[in-house]
Formats: structure tokens, sequence, C-alpha cells
């Protein structure tokens, strides 16, 4: 692309970097606000021949699962096939979700849609993953969960390839699925497993520590003040109870739930706290899954084993809730690599797990492209400054949406398909 005139690139990008004039802006300029209400139903992307998806799964046979995690044993991902040859692209979600999650579910048509022959991926952090896949049972440390990425997927292609003909291959991701996107890119170019020709990053985080301790960071006290996340939690139940109570209720749709959320009158502390709640319910599921699958007794004391599928899980539910991400890295994950890597240091792992370190690659490779927010709540400003100088014009960075909150808006879909097409 540095070899295209800047006339000619410019021309190009017009359309991706304006609006069609039938499109209304997007309604949401607070971050937060958009983060948790997403696209409104009405402005959302409307696909014209939605595809039906398969639920297909693999199994390592002889893997060693818990009784308590026997159904999920095997390894399920979303597929969307085209009738004909097209190329695969590999979709990886963001944190702690599944593959076919509302937002997995959703890009999976925009890229069907595309051409594309479809396979979506839960993330390495959800629980499916950790228990039928993950190599170590540990994730969060981004080079692990990456190998982990690439030995699926190529298990994957092995159970896709035999049915349809593949032409090539991308990849994408939104959230941390956009990390390891990039991470899966870099490593392809010495193993050449799948040797990509497009990969896009959909909201991501520059650095893995620096955005999951923002979030955690809403629910400390210097968000919340003197109430407890589940004092705070419970009173937004309350006053959505108290909505639907005096709503007049003909259909307990999106739409509804959509006009409850938006006219219970929540602030950006509030929003904040939902937002870093939903992400602490990930993360402490993610912990749970691996201490039971390695036993070691970071929440489960030994006398509790073996767990049963009718043991209650409640106290250790929430007992994880109250473990932060950075107490996770200081007192399980890091002590981990260090077990298997022991020259690891705190701050190697860290850099290893941000984008900083592929740097060169990713300022160098023309098929990584990036489109997100300039207002995503899980971007510093160090980081909207990484994504402007490494990509430059490869960045499609939307002024509002927050952290995937216009993900279904025409604008940023048409911005998404864009930076998959060659």
């Amino acid at each position: 692309m540095r070899t295209i005139p800047a006339l000619i690139l410019l021309i190009l990008l017009l359309p991706l970097a304006c609006p069609a004039a039938e499109d209304p802006p997007f309604p949401f300029d607070d971050p937060y606000k958009a983060t948790v209400l997403g696209t409104p139903p009405e402005l959302r992307y409307h696909f014209k021949s939605p595809v039906r998806p398969d639920t297909l799964a693999v199994r390592i046979q002889d893997r060693n699962v818990p009784e308590l995690f026997e159904y999920s044993r095997d390894m399920f991902f979303t597929t969307a096939m085209q009738s004909g040859p097209a190329p695969l692209l590999f979709l990886i979600a963001g944190t702690g979700a599944e593959h076919n999650s509302a937002k997995m579910a959703f890009l999976t048509q925009v890229f069907h849609e595309a051409g594309f022959h479809v396979a979506a991926l839960s993330s390495p952090t959800h629980m499916n993953f950790v228990v039928s896949a993950s190599a170590h049972g540990v994730p969060g440390y981004v080079p692990y969960d990456v190998e982990d990425l690439d030995r699926a997927m190529r298990w994957v292609r092995r159970e896709l390839a035999g049915n349809h003909k593949i032409t090539g291959y991308s990849v994408a991701g939104y959230s941390l699925g956009a990390l390891h996107a990039a991470f899966l890119a870099e490593w392809d170019t010495r193993k050449h497993d799948f040797d990509f020709d497009r990969v896009l990053m959909i909201n991501p985080p520059v650095s893995l520590y620096s955005s999951v301790t923002k979030l955690d960071s809403w629910l400390t006290a210097e968000n919340l003040g003197k109430s407890t996340v589940h004092q705070k939690i419970e009173e937004f139940i309350d006053r959505l109870s108290e909505y639907y109570l005096k709503a007049d209720v003909t259909d307990l749709d999106d739409d509804f739930m959509y006009d409850m959320i938006i006219n219970v009158d929540f602030q950006d502390q509030d929003l904040k706290t939902l937002i870093g709640a939903a992400f602490r319910v990930s993360s402490s599921s993610m912990i749970f899954t691996s201490d039971v699958l390695l036993q070691a007794e970071y929440l489960v004391p030994p006398q509790d084993y073996p767990l049963k599928t009718s043991t209650p899980l409640l106290p250790y539910a929430q007992q994880a809730f109250g473990i932060s991400f950075e107490d996770y890295l200081d007192e399980y994950l890091l002590p981990f690599v260090q077990y298997r890597e022991p020259s690891m240091d705190r701050a190697t792992l860290l850099r290893n797990s941000s984008l900083e370190c592929i740097r060169p690659f990713l300022a160098s490779s023309d098929k990584v492209s990036v489109v997100g927010n300039r207002d995503d709540v899980i971007l510093r400003p160090d980081d909207l400054r990484f994504l402007d100088e490494v990509f430059g014009d490869r960045a499609h960075l939307f002024e509002h949406g927050g952290h995937c909150g216009n993900l279904m808006y025409p604008p940023f879909v048409r911005a998404m398909i864009a930076g998959v097409k060659p």
C-alpha cells in the first residue's frame, strides 16, 4: 500500500472514513454507555440472507477431564460454510466468550456474507476451551494461548477440509481475540501453517495487562465508594425490577430489554461497575476452571476433591469473583509460567502479552489491519498512539463507540469487511 500514490489512497479510503449518506449517526458519544448498550436495534446492520450456522466438535482422545466438566470434554466451534470454493476465515472470541455468543454469531454472519467460509472459536479463556483444548490448563499468558489456538485451528481445518474446498486462510478476532489474531499472524510467519492472506483486529487491547487492570480498577473503592460490588449489582437489579413492574410489557424481547436499560438512569460510575463486573465474571470462571483442572488448590481446598456435578459451586464462584486479574497473575499465572520457564520474570511476561512485543511485525505487515474506536474504554492514551504509529492508514478508528459498542453499526460493519477483503 505504501507504493500507492497518496491521492489514490485517499480516494479509496473515503467511503470507509465517512458513513454512507443514509446512515444515521451513532447515537452515543459516551463510551461507557456505548459499551454497555451497544448499537440500538433499529440501527443495526441487516443481513441480506442470514445463514444458519452449524455447531461442530473436536475431541482429544484420552484427555483427562474431571467429572465436573465431563459435559465440556469436546471442543465446540461454529461453522458457516459457503456452497462452493472459498477462503476460510477463523474468528476468535473475546475474553471469556464462547464461539456462538451474540457478538460471535453476528460476526459469523458478517464474514459469511463477505464470501468466506467461517469457523468461529471460543476464547482460550472460555471454560470449554480450557477444558477441552488447552495444553496447560492455565489461560491468560498470550504465547501459550496462541499455541493452543494454532493447534485448535489445525484440528478445525482437518475437520472441514474433507467436505469443503478451501482456497486460502484469514483470521479475525475482537477484543482479546483481536490481540490473539495478531500474535497468531506473527506466529504463522515462522510456522507457515496457514500463510494468512488477511488479519483483522477488531477493538483490540494493546496490552492485556493494561486493559484488564483498568477494568479491575472499576471494582475498587476508587469507583464504588463505600459500596461493595454485590451491593451495587443488587441496587441495579432493584432499579431494573422497578422499571419492569411499571412498564407496559407486550413482549420481553431485545427491544424491550434495550429500552429498559436505556430508561434507567445509569451514571458513568454505574456503567463502569457493570463493565468491570462482566469482565470479572468471565475471569472468575476461567480461574475456577483452571484450578479444578489442575487441582492447584488455589480456590478449592484438597479435602473438597473430587468435585461432583452435585457439588454446590456457589462458594467457589463467590471466592473467584473476589480475585482480580492482578492477583491471578501474581499468585497463579506467573508462578506457573516460571515453573515451566525458570528465567521468566514479571516484566517479560507482561511484555510477551502486549502488541509491543510484535511491533516490528505489525508495522511492516500490510495484511494486518485494525477497526476500532478512539474512545474505547479499555485503551489508554499511549495505546491509541501505538495504534496510530504502528498501523497508520491500516487502522480505521471511529471517534465513538466505546468497546465493541458499535460492532453492529453499518459503517463499522463495512469497515470490517474492507479489512478482510484482498
